[in-house]
């Protein structure tokens, strides 16, 4: 197998307009020879183009005068970094959830607003006005290699996949009819410039994602189609992308998330090295060419692998996609050879890496790190299937249930796993002894793990201390939300686990009122306090006491 031609590194969050965070990660592609940087914002072309066409100077200066001050500043900001990126011989992608649009569009086109209130995406003019606007993107910075877009998304303003709008031209016009359209006004105005368009797979549900392929064929054969690892969204649990599989003329690249948005976000480490060799050797056999790595996400700032022991899964896997055959050793080797830091420091505030220097702490870091990767499967997915929004607490039965079964459900890609939910008594056995063993490994890990062996600064000892101290209290929070609403699930079907139910619950509000002490007057990143939000639980064994309508 040949190894990956493109490496990508991903920013998807406001670290990329702050320049210590993307120097940083500049000069660590060129150390582990990552040679293109992605900048992922749905607005981002917005935020640098006006475009001129729709809007003049004056009328800026009378109406918007501060997003008009904003795209110069910006703009100036991305003409330094394509500069900093020509010198390092590194190319620059934007990622956008087009078609997206200034409010302002809206005050010069009323009628865009169709009597219901809604946005047409079938409106001839949003394919003018998204060309229009990419071809002076790339006027003003020609030093843009290529485009990444999401036309299946839900995502962006204008949207198909979201199907707001009912009018009679939207309901003529089938899925694939519109992407081919969208594809064909931004594949122009690139291929004119000899840049790549890259149209992700990234939809909700299975068809939307085979009719962008195949829009994707249809348009173009330079076009490249990215895809994430498993369908939808980064989950280790899920079977692999089946588009990965598919025979087609276009080029093929890959998504994976290396932080961990489903896997603990990083403060609670999570090794996914053995998930990305294999995934990774899987999309070389099936002919993928390229791969990048997204390593924050857009709805959290202040975190990414950069200040997370899970830079080791940034780290290990350009080591694999360079050479699929080098050993976790060597990995892990070089992993602290670099230097670690841990997410109890928001980026913006971090101090100086820590080089491990005890005797046997390449050893310990993989017991932590691999034994955390096991507790974290079992804590954040229920056999398998998403159990989370985004790793963190959930407040309601319907959010959950929504989060399983609507939105993230795994049995649209793996039919027969929907057994495995269903609130039956074989079933809760499982998927509790499940929980109980990550809440019991955790505690095990908080009790074994000495970070002072590390050999590291105190400050970072005290760190992984404190990570070490919360991990089996997150373990269990998760752990009872499972057993409450996985029983009323099973009274509903059964009527059966009454007196269970509401021992559960009342173990669920007696450890928020624990949670609540132990957080109160701590001084933690604000992403603890959000993921480990006592509120939220709370919510849910209110949520869940009210659907039982007065039966406990």
């Amino acid at each position: 197998m040949n190894p990956f031609s493109f490496i990508g590194l991903e920013f998807h969050n406001n670290r990329m307009w702050k320049w210590a965070s993307v120097e940083k990660a500049l000069d660590f592609m060129e150390e582990f020879g990552i040679n293109a940087l992605i900048f992922h914002q749905n607005d981002i072309v917005d935020q640098v183009v006006l475009p001129e066409k729709y809007f003049t100077e004056e009328e800026m200066w009378a109406y918007w005068p501060i997003r008009y001050c904003n795209i110069g500043s910006h703009g100036r900001y991305l003409a330094r970094l394509l500069e900093e990126c020509e010198r390092r011989k590194i190319d620059f992608y934007l990622e956008v959830k087009e078609i997206w649009y200034p409010e302002a569009i809206l005050d010069k086109f009323p009628d865009l607003r169709n009597e219901e209130g809604h946005i047409c995406p079938t409106d001839p003019f949003w394919f003018t006005f998204f060309q229009d606007k990419i071809t002076e993107l790339l006027e003003k910075f020609p030093e843009i290699k290529g485009i990444i877009v999401s036309p299946a998304t839900r995502e962006s303003k204008i949207s198909m996949a979201a199907g707001q709008c009912r009018c009679e031209r939207c309901k003529r016009v089938s899925e694939k009819e519109w992407y081919g359209a969208y594809l064909q006004a931004i594949h122009g105005p690139l291929a004119e410039r000899g840049k790549k368009l890259v149209v992700r797979d990234f939809a909700y549900e299975k068809d939307s994602q085979n009719a962008v392929v195949e829009a994707a064929q249809e348009c173009s054969e330079e076009i490249v189609v990215a895809m994430k690892n498993v369908p939808h969204d980064f989950w280790p649990t899920f079977p692999n992308n089946p588009a990965i599989e598919k025979e087609m003329v276009l080029e093929k690249w890959i998504e994976y998330d290396v932080w961990g948005q489903y896997c603990g976000l990083g403060v609670f480490p999570c090794s996914l090295l053995e998930d990305i060799r294999y995934r990774q050797k899987y999309c070389l056999e099936h002919g993928s060419s390229g791969i990048w790595y997204r390593t924050d996400w857009e709805l959290l700032d202040e975190g990414s692998c950069f200040n997370s022991l899970n830079l080791l899964n940034l780290i290990g896997a350009v080591m694999y996609a360079r050479n699929p055959d080098c050993s976790q050793q060597e990995i892990y080797e070089r992993f602290l050879k670099y230097g670690i830091y841990t997410a109890w420091r928001e980026e913006s505030s971090m101090t100086a890496p820590q080089y491990p220097a005890g005797e046997h702490a390449l050893e310990q870091m993989m017991y932590l790190m691999e034994t955390s990767r096991e507790i974290i499967l079992k804590t954040l997915y229920v056999r398998g299937h998403v159990f989370s929004y985004s790793s963190r607490y959930q407040h309601s039965y319907q959010s959950i249930y929504n989060v399983m079964n609507v939105y993230h459900k795994r049995w649209q890609w793996d039919k027969a796993s929907r057994l495995d939910i269903i609130p039956e008594k074989d079933n809760l056995a499982i998927i509790y002894r499940e929980k109980k063993e990550a809440l019991e490994m955790a505690r095990a890990l908080a009790q074994a793990f000495r970070p002072e062996d590390l050999g590291v600064a105190e400050w970072m000892c005290q760190d992984i201390k404190e990570m070490l101290h919360l991990f089996p209290v997150y373990v269990e929070g998760f752990y009872l939300s499972a057993k409450v609403y996985f029983g009323f699930g099973y009274w509903m079907d059964c009527g059966d686990g009454l007196e269970a139910l509401k021992k559960d619950l009342e173990s669920l509000k007696q450890f928020c009122v624990r949670l609540r002490a132990m957080l109160d007057g701590s001084h933690y990143p604000f992403y603890v306090y959000w993921m480990m939000d006592a509120g939220e639980l709370e919510c849910l064994a209110a949520d869940i006491e009210k659907r039982t309508g007065g039966a406990l």
